[in-house]
């Protein structure tokens, strides 16, 4: 609001006495009461006593556009005024003495009115009637340009806002194709990877027994050990059984411990001194091949996230959304400790790319707790269950359950429902809870599916519990 100067204060308190304080000169309406329409001739100019007006400037379709009939009749704001503005001003003091725009009540309000038959009252110190009204109109102009800009700039942000959305929404309808190219490719390279393996098994069988076992250790390899433990056994192996480094590095890998290397025959280690490299394709196929399957779980990730939301539709795995979440976030996972313990669910009636939404934002907030804080040894467990309301009648029976939990830090008991309000964020040595409305929409999506969102936090984890009915009363919402 722009402020007033002491003479226009001045002017305002005895223009209102001269020219609008006249009893028979006013005029009240109720809210939504239409003050003068757009195109209507007036006479008038209006001060507002009290309450306020608002101003649409009103657009009848043309009949080329041949747009919709709910489309007829259009309106925009063009400014709002309130105790003390004026209204009518240019109309009046441009003689045209027709309204640009309609007028309506926002409330219950009283409008004083002077026209072109009110006295004039002139005065050698005041001068001529337009001159006495000229600082006040000044200013109201300049008033009701302040708030046209207000306006103006909040329409800005909103189509900004609106071309962000519709920029997010093309980009993951191109993410979605580009995601189901990918995984044709990648299915290729694992259906093909697996054939190798599967090939050179027998080739390798019909030739040699000693390295299509060695050939198969390599492939069949699950373990992981770490260069500081497999360095004392290198060494070991290359100075007592006189083998190169990479030949001990492949037995290490095959017996890491003295028990293990005990069960192997002498033939089978002399095998590995020989040929140890047999056992390196197999490991690097074995790679090949989880590699191919972890591409094809981020792309499948990536598909269903881009993609526009669709119907619910029977049949989702939910441990199957979950870990297609996991592969989305997988590459900030690796800085964690992710434990996870999938039990067997019953499949629901859902939209995968909602369910994915839900996993993907809790456990994107839990990384993030873990990081910003800097907590040690950082870990992050996802686990499934079947929950059953015993005694409850009028509430489904059973719900698959999904927990989220980090030991990150602890949420504050006064910030636990107001985590899930739009825009709440809170700040604890630069963390923030939540991401803006994500939380928000993260809720929304639960209710939807009529199911509840458990939240616990004590200074040694927070946990996140998600129970989604396994019977859908209402369809999607």
């Amino acid at each position: 609001m722009i402020p007033l100067s002491d003479n226009i204060t001045r002017a305002l308190e005895r223009l209102k006495r001269v020219y609008f304080s006249d009893a028979g000169r006013t005029v009240e309406l109720a809210a939504g009461e239409l003050l003068i329409g757009q195109g209507e001739r007036t006479r008038r100019m209006y001060r507002i006593m009290e309450g306020s007006v608002i101003s649409y400037r009103e657009e009848d379709n043309q009949p080329s556009t041949h747009m919709p009939t709910e489309s007829e009749g259009r309106r925009h704001e063009v400014f709002r005024a309130d105790e003390g503005s004026f209204v009518c001003v240019q109309s009046f003091f441009s003689r045209a003495f027709r309204s640009s725009t309609s007028l309506y009540a926002l409330e219950d309000t009283r409008l004083a009115y002077i026209d072109d038959t009110t006295p004039i009252v002139e005065q050698y110190e005041y001068g001529p009637f337009a001159q006495q009204f000229l600082p006040v109109v000044i200013h109201e102009l300049a008033a009701r340009n302040d708030r046209i800009f207000g306006r103006a700039a909040e329409r800005e942000e909103a189509m900004r806002l609106l071309q962000r959305s519709e920029m997010a929404a093309l980009l993951g309808q191109l993410s979605a194709g580009i995601a189901h190219e990918l995984n044709n490719a990648v299915g290729v390279i694992a259906r093909r990877t697996e054939f190798m393996a599967e090939t050179l098994t027998e080739i390798l069988e019909s030739q040699d027994k000693l390295n299509a076992q060695l050939f198969l250790k390599g492939y069949e390899d699950t373990s992981f050990l770490s260069a500081s433990d497999l360095r004392p056994v290198v060494r070991h192996y290359e100075r007592d059984l006189g083998m190169s480094q990479n030949a001990a590095r492949v037995l290490a890998h095959i017996a890491p411990s003295e028990a293990e290397y005990k069960k192997l025959s002498w033939r089978f280690v002399r095998n590995v001194k020989r040929n140890f490299r047999i056992w390196e394709m197999g490991h690097d196929l074995r790679d090949m091949q989880m590699a191919a399957n972890h591409a094809t779980g981020i792309v499948r990730a990536v598909k269903q996230m881009g993609a526009p939301s669709s119907a619910r539709e029977p049949g989702v795995d939910v441990v199957q959304t979950v870990k297609d979440a996991l592969h989305l976030l997988h590459n900030k996972l690796k800085h964690v400790t992710l434990k996870t313990e999938f039990k067997p669910l019953p499949a629901l009636t859902a939209d995968k790319s909602e369910l994915m939404q839900i996993w993907t934002n809790i456990v994107q907030n839990a990384y993030d707790a873990l990081t910003i804080e800097k907590r040690e040894n950082p870990c992050i467990t996802v686990t499934t269950g079947i929950f059953r309301a015993e005694g409850v009648s009028l509430l489904p029976q059973e719900y698959v359950t999904v927990t989220i939990t980090n030991n990150g830090p602890r949420i504050p008991q006064e910030h636990i429902e107001k985590i899930y309000q739009p825009s709440f964020t809170t700040k604890k040595q630069g963390l923030d809870f939540g991401l803006g409305l994500g939380l928000s929409i993260i809720r929304r999506i639960v209710d939807s599916y009529n199911g509840t969102i458990g939240l616990t936090s004590t200074d040694e984890e927070t946990s996140f519990t998600i129970n989604l009915p396994t019977t859908q009363i209402h369809g999607n919402d």
